[in-house]
């Protein structure tokens, strides 16, 4: 075992809580967050779709959707018909739609980088590192708190938020079996050398955990098989091995992208919005007949909007407020926000209503029940 892998196998240490939290939190109700990044800025405006407004028409020529194609919802909005497999839950009342959401003052930047950032960090001003969850969760705790299927933690990183990223958690067993190869190495530790001692004690904590946490995975070994090929679909299902396991971790984040549609956008937002609904709606199915949708929220979020008109590229460009959705068994399912108004743009953008901060303070008060940083009023679509 080389030093990065011996160095990775102790960056899973809060994994050793899971067994014991598993076990004592077992009959209480594990509230879950499931973040859903889509990398890039999101063209809400071709995803939930005003499509009586003329003005939508007008806008984008070439990339308006017909409206024999939209997937009607009421008052006016249809889903993009790649979204169909969400149908279910809208008419179930299970998905909520937030409109108008953004970073106030967006428009004046409008970059990948600070927009991100402020999304992430919660803070407007950039004077922030740490992310927004990490800030609900004020209160160090040794047992693993977050877990990104992925790279970046993004959301929750944080001081004293114990999150780890994997990119599947098998991975976790798989660093396990090389910590095995150093018992040679534990057979005679020294006992003159209490470093040492503690190292390897952690060690056999890890490889004691590991065993029962394998046999936990491994008895929702399955699940893999019920999702769509690709890297999301893959990620939804280790996400969905974790809740089924219970294995408390309040929160888990996946992404999606390319959504930086700044050239012939139809085909890929086509593709990528149909790869976000065929996973998101494999994942409900799994955690539906697993009893465990009523403990899951979903929520996406994205960079910033695009621009209300179509650009020359049969694109669309850098904007700022958007439309993003929830879904879980506790959502109030509907319309939240302002309808968009095409005659009343901000700076050739969909007009600001609701801060994003609102969501997250939700979030921590009505999901989590703790205490939110923010002072803002809450966005009621949750139960």
């Amino acid at each position: 075992m080389n030093r990065r892998d011996f160095l990775k196998s102790l960056s899973v240490v809060p994994f050793l809580h899971l067994v014991a939290n598993s076990e004592a939190l077992a009959t209480e109700r594990n509230s879950v967050v499931v973040l859903v990044e889509l990398k890039g800025g999101n063209d809400s405006l071709n995803t939930l779709i005003p499509y009586q407004d003329a003005a939508y028409y007008q806008l984008r020529p070439k990339l308006a959707l017909p409206q024999q194609q939209v997937l009607n919802i009421g008052e006016g909005m249809g889903m993009h018909p790649a979204l169909r497999p969400l149908l279910p839950l809208w008419n179930n009342k299970e998905m909520a739609w937030i409109q108008g959401i953004g970073v106030p003052g967006q428009e004046q930047a409008r970059s990948h980088f600070t927009s991100i950032q402020q999304w992430e960090t919660s803070s407007i001003d950039q004077n922030n590192d740490q992310g927004w969850v990490s800030q609900v969760f004020r209160q160090t705790n040794p047992a693993l708190q977050g877990m990104v299927i992925g790279n970046e933690l993004g959301p929750l990183l944080g001081n004293s938020f114990n999150a780890i990223n994997l990119h599947d958690p098998d991975e976790f067993v798989q660093y396990l079996d090389k910590l095995r190869s150093l018992k040679a190495l534990r057979s005679n530790p020294s006992h003159n050398n209490p470093m040492l001692v503690h190292i390897f004690d952690m060690q056999e904590k890890l490889l004691s955990a590991g065993a029962q946490i394998s046999r936990q995975l491994a008895a929702n070994q399955g699940i893999k098989q019920q999702f769509p090929a690709g890297d999301f679909g893959a990620s939804l299902a280790s996400v969905a091995r974790m809740i089924v396991s219970d294995f408390k971790i309040p929160v888990y984040k996946v992404s999606l992208g390319n959504f930086d549609t700044h050239v012939s956008q139809a085909p890929l937002h086509q593709r990528l919005l149909h790869e976000l609904a065929q996973g998101l709606g494999a994942f409900y199915k799994v955690l539906h007949q697993q009893g465990k949708w009523d403990d899951v929220m979903v929520v996406t979020y994205s960079e910033f909007g695009r621009r209300a008109a179509e650009n020359h590229s049969l694109g669309t460009d850098h904007g700022s407020a958007a439309a993003h959705f929830a879904l879980g068994g506790a959502v109030k399912g509907g319309f939240y926000g302002q309808h968009p108004d095409l005659a009343a743009l901000n700076a050739g953008d969909v007009q600001y209503h609701v801060d994003f901060r609102s969501l997250y303070s939700t979030l921590a008060r009505r999901w989590w029940q703790k205490d939110s940083p923010w002072s803002m009023p809450d966005i009621p679509f949750i139960a």
